[in-house]
């Protein structure tokens, strides 16, 4: 009788090790609650010890964190304003970039947003600082003169909505490109009626 042996661990330098316990993670949260994923079950796929996981990120809480961290950053990477272009084109690559990452990550973005709304403070500070930075460079790119709080809610506002029909949103209900322009269209009315408001 043979008994199954773990899988071999491939030798990987530490940056190497972190990335793909963490790329683990984001593609097991697909199918899963964040606080209902196995460490167990993160550290047999990466072929190594429950120990050695713990030896790059010390506790549990500090992994989940990781994982929503890189979610977070992937999406930062793609919602970005071109260089030059009217404030209609800036803030059009930033939707355009927004809407393709979370139709193309569907899955993984919604794990991410529901991570975030199961209340753990430290996911939720990662959660609102990547909102923060969204709402940052929405105004810069429509060039908003000393945004008010009200533009900055909004943003908010308006980035739950961008937020909501990129995630629902299907090419039989709206194709992605009318979807974008419809989106920065909505922008600029809501930024022209706050700004005429101004006093």
């Amino acid at each position: 009788m043979t008994t199954k042996s773990a899988p071999a661990r491939a030798r990987l330098k530490p940056e190497e090790r972190r990335a793909q316990l963490i790329d683990i993670g984001l593609r097991l949260l697909t199918t899963r609650p964040i606080h209902e994923m196995s460490i167990d079950e993160v550290a047999i796929e990466a072929g190594i010890s429950r120990g050695l996981l713990f030896h790059y990120f010390p506790t549990k809480r500090d992994y989940y964190v990781a994982v929503v961290q890189a979610g977070g950053r992937r999406l930062l990477l793609h919602a970005v304003a071109p260089e030059g272009g009217t404030p209609a084109d800036r803030v059009r690559g930033i939707v355009d970039g927004f809407v393709s990452f979370v139709q193309r990550r569907r899955g993984n973005y919604v794990a991410v947003v529901r991570a975030a709304a199961g209340g753990d403070e430290l996911v939720l500070e990662v959660f609102e600082g990547n909102r923060r930075i969204l709402v940052d460079r929405v105004l810069q790119a429509a060039e908003i003169p000393a945004p008010t709080p009200l533009h900055r809610l909004a943003v908010r506002g308006w980035l739950a909505m961008m937020e909501e029909m990129a995630i629902s949103s299907t090419v039989d209900v709206i194709l992605k490109d009318v979807l974008v322009d419809l989106l920065v269209s909505s922008l600029e009315r809501s930024m022209e009626q706050f700004s005429a408001g101004r006093h």
